[in-house]
């Protein structure tokens, strides 16, 4: 169903790189076919599962697509700290088989899992690991139908298919990436300029003008980032639309992207891995722009906030976002008890605080968990506490998020540890995490400072922190 969204099998290009590499619609279904009959042949099919965890973004976009042409179920992992933490999701999964990139033959090189592969609902389209509260990622189980959906709701009010030159500043192995872009481009036939692996923002606006990007998606740090690299080139990209999601958009991103692209029109959004990703949107031709909304419920999407019973509340209530629709996940994978605690007859609980008033326009007021996003990514501040733990020399670890203006969030980490512990510190980080799960500082202590009944004292953290 997924791979049946792509919809051209001509010469336009499909897949632009930054170094002017392309892949045309012709060529991708060729490739794509290719390494779906290699996928098939080690066992992809329905209800099946292959992890992807390539590390050059052409090729994990050509082996996810192929995964879905072979009909089985896609489970996007991230690579950019190494082999580890694919490894881990795959084993977790039980996947046919872990797929790290193509081979000079065009077949996918594969990394052994060395577990048993199992059988899933063959429904489904994607398995997705987000960070939760504690410190294991949950896996989302989101069906082939409900992302196609989201798709088209995203396609109904993204004005994609008139600006239809994409650019990719997100990684794949996230769902804003893989579906809220680049499934939606592909879907109305245009082209992802792949601008992922640019390091640097001035690079990335002189790409985006070389390639004639002229619709832009991501977090308001990189939008940030982007927009005052764009106002201070000698050219900035002439865009259609700035769309932003994955965390709240403050002002000074709306200012500054209204002053780097005048012409564009702007939309926040918000969404969840959990709901495939897209819950609402608003445009600024909407006074609810400027008030810092999240937007209304997109197509097929009822949005509404409850209370801690589940009770829905009226316009104007505070308590928890709530979600319902056919993009809502199926729950997560192997924890039922996590199921029940967000999910109830079809209600999803995000987890976010906020209200909906009465013009039916969504305002989120930020996580009522152990959750934050830096850099516009989800982390579980506990997950990375856990990897500081096994540290040589920690003996116990607290992690926060500290506001910062360009992440948003930054995290700072707290070791019971010496001095000489935070070389290996952040040595672990670089290897084991990805970029914005990596604390920016380490802070050293003799002893954690604890309440009285033996929790640590994040507020005396905070403070430590100021």
């Amino acid at each position: 169903m997924l791979y049946s969204l792509v919809a051209r099998r001509d010469d336009r290009p499909a897949i632009v790189r930054a170094n002017g590499a392309k892949v045309t619609y012709a060529e991708l279904h060729e490739r794509c076919g290719r390494l779906a009959d290699e996928l098939t042949r080690r066992g992809a099919g329905p209800g099946k599962a292959v992890g992807v965890a390539a590390k050059d973004p052409t090729e994990y976009l050509l082996l996810a697509l192929a995964a879905w042409r072979a009909g089985a179920i896609v489970v996007p992992l991230d690579a950019r700290a190494g082999d580890a933490l694919p490894l881990q999701g795959a084993r977790r999964v039980g996947v046919t088989t872990l797929a790290v990139g193509v081979d000079e033959t065009g077949a996918p090189r594969e990394l052994p899992t060395e577990v048993p592969a199992r059988t899933f609902d063959p429904r489904l389209g994607l398995v997705l690991f987000t960070s939760g509260s504690s410190a294991q990622p949950k896996g989302v189980l989101l069906l082939a139908s409900g992302i196609a959906h989201n798709v088209e709701a995203i396609n109904a009010y993204l004005p994609i298919a008139r600006f239809s030159t994409t650019g990719i500043v997100l990684p794949l192995s996230y769902s804003y990436g893989l579906v809220g872009q680049a499934l939606t481009t592909l879907a109305v036939g245009g082209t992802l300029v792949i601008l992922s692996d640019v390091m640097y923002p001035a690079k990335l606006v002189e790409a985006m003008v070389e390639h004639g990007v002229d619709g832009l998606s991501s977090v308001p740090p990189s939008l940030r980032l982007i927009a005052k690299s764009a106002i201070a080139a000698a050219r900035a990209p002439k865009l259609g639309y700035v769309a932003s999601a994955g965390a709240s958009q403050d002002g000074l991103t709306r200012d500054l992207v209204k002053q780097a692209f005048p012409d564009a029109i702007r939309f926040n959004q918000y969404g969840l891995t959990e709901a495939s990703p897209r819950v609402t949107a608003v445009s600024d031709a909407e006074p609810a722009y400027a008030e810092g909304s999240a937007g209304r419920a997109i197509a097929g999407v009822e949005v509404f906030a409850v209370d801690e019973a589940g009770n829905r509340l009226g316009p104007g209530a505070h308590g928890e976002i709530a979600v319902r629709g056919p993009s809502v996940m199926l729950g997560y994978m192997d924890d039922p008890e996590a199921t029940a605690k967000v999910l109830s007859d079809g209600t999803l609980r995000s987890g976010d605080a906020g209200y909906v008033d009465e013009r039916g326009f969504v305002f989120v007021e930020g996580r009522k968990d152990g959750v934050v996003k830096c850099g516009g990514e989800r982390v579980s501040v506990e997950e990375v506490a856990a990897y500081m733990r096994t540290a040589e020399g920690v003996r116990d670890a607290a992690v926060i998020a500290v506001p910062h203006d360009d992440l948003g969030n930054a995290l700072w980490a707290f070791v019971e540890a010496d001095e000489s512990a935070i070389p290996a510190l952040r040595a672990l980080s670089r290897e084991k995490l990805p970029p914005a799960k990596r604390p920016l500082k380490f802070v050293t202590l003799a002893e954690l400072p604890r309440t009285s009944n033996g929790k640590v004292a994040i507020g005396e953290l905070k403070k430590l922190a100021r």
